[in-house]
């Protein structure tokens, strides 16, 4: 037999285990406790040989999830800086992604979306390690905020704008009590709305989704949406089973007075075989695309053609194997290389039969899941379109 030199492998197990240290790492470092307002701290970030200190303001943020004892952080860096080899930013999104224990559903459905088409925006997002003052906080992912710079508007174009979750899309009008801002109904994140409110503009396009003739509806519809990002918004919708994602979870943004407006994704983590409660839901429960009155008009307008435009869409993406199960089973391989030495630590720290948890699935029984709802969804979308 013939024997490996001793030195090679201790050059290979050094190899191995400084790779194994060199997983990217955030130590927040803030006296007082981070609370809901943007407050100054420093950032130690460590990715390999590279370790920089950083200086930020910061605060936790969340809806729901405000509730569970795993924070997610909103970080505004001092000046522009590349987290985990994404692109230069100084607004960052530190989300403990605590409901789903793959930590993918998120970043799956914004890598997919933007394979679709280069002009679909989404957050690049990666991983690290986080601590707060030295003591471990587990598992995050680390995500671009969306934001005008992000969207890249035109901020020199006064009909530039950018809407976070806006109801306008919705049938029935929010209550006092459901509005996130009172002064902000449409939830406008640029301009800032004491410069420059644009709330009439809204107003005008809520009245052309519910007021306009069909023949209207029709002719100016793309002036208004552009259609081919509605159509890859609308499958992502189907293909995920996000119900949430119907009438939030989106920004609508307008880069100049020349593009119509656009969707940009956000928040899927109940989606690929988990509902908006946790529960599973392996297509039990169907999402109602209808519930938005601009989906319903394009499909249920006989002369729309629209439906039609979403089947040989679909039927595209497959050809491409964009959407394919072999893709989504190299999305989900991809990202287990990247974190599965990183997860058993994370749930050490937070166990996976935690209390808001709807089972005491493990990460690898999270992934089956995901894989079986896949493999299910596909052949049942396959399905309706033929049928069309």
């Amino acid at each position: 037999m013939k024997t490996i030199n001793p030195i090679i492998i201790v050059c290979f197990l050094c190899a191995f285990s400084c790779n194994e240290n060199y997983f990217p790492t955030i130590d927040i470092q803030k006296n007082e406790t981070i609370g809901k307002t943007k407050e100054p701290c420093s950032i130690v970030y460590a990715n390999g040989k590279t370790k920089s200190k950083l200086f930020a303001n910061i605060k936790s943020r969340g809806g729901f999830s405000v509730k569970f004892s795993k924070k997610s952080f909103a970080v505004e860096l001092e000046k522009k800086y590349s987290l985990n080899n994404l692109p230069k930013d100084d607004d960052w999104i530190l989300n403990a992604n605590y409901i789903d224990k793959t930590f993918m559903r998120h970043k799956i459905s914004y890598d997919i979306f933007k394979e679709m088409k280069t002009k679909n925006e989404a957050s690049n997002s990666s991983y690290v390690n986080l601590s707060v003052n030295g003591l471990y906080a587990g598992l995050y992912v680390v995500m671009e905020e969306i934001n005008a710079s992000k969207l890249g508007l035109n901020k020199n174009d006064t009909m530039s704008m950018v809407f976070k979750d806006p109801p306008v899309f919705r049938k029935k009008k929010l209550s006092g009590d459901e509005v996130h801002e009172k002064l902000n109904y449409y939830q406008q994140k640029y301009p800032n709305i004491d410069v420059c409110d644009k709330s009439y503009y809204m107003l005008e396009f809520e009245r052309f989704l519910f007021k306009s003739k069909d023949k209207e509806f029709l002719n100016e519809v793309s002036n208004w949406v552009d259609i081919e990002n509605v159509i890859d918004w609308h499958i992502l919708l189907l293909l995920s089973n996000n119900s949430d994602g119907i009438l939030k979870n989106f920004y609508l943004y307008k880069k100049d007075k020349d593009t119509p407006f656009r969707f940009a994704i956000w928040d899927y983590d109940h989606s690929f075989g988990r509902d908006g409660d946790n529960e599973y839901n392996l297509m039990d429960r169907e999402l109602d695309c209808s519930r938005s009155i601009l989906l319903d008009r394009l499909c249920s307008i006989d002369k729309s053609n629209y439906l039609m435009k979403v089947k040989q869409r679909w039927f595209e993406l497959r050809e491409l194997n964009i959407i394919s199960k072999k893709n989504f089973q190299k999305h989900i391989n991809d990202n287990n290389k990247i974190i599965r030495n990183e997860v058993k630590r994370n749930f050490n720290k937070w166990p996976t039969n935690g209390e808001w948890y709807y089972d005491d699935n493990s990460y690898e029984q999270e992934l089956d899941l995901m894989k079986k709802f896949i493999s299910i969804r596909i052949k049942q979308l396959d399905n309706y379109f033929n049928s069309l």
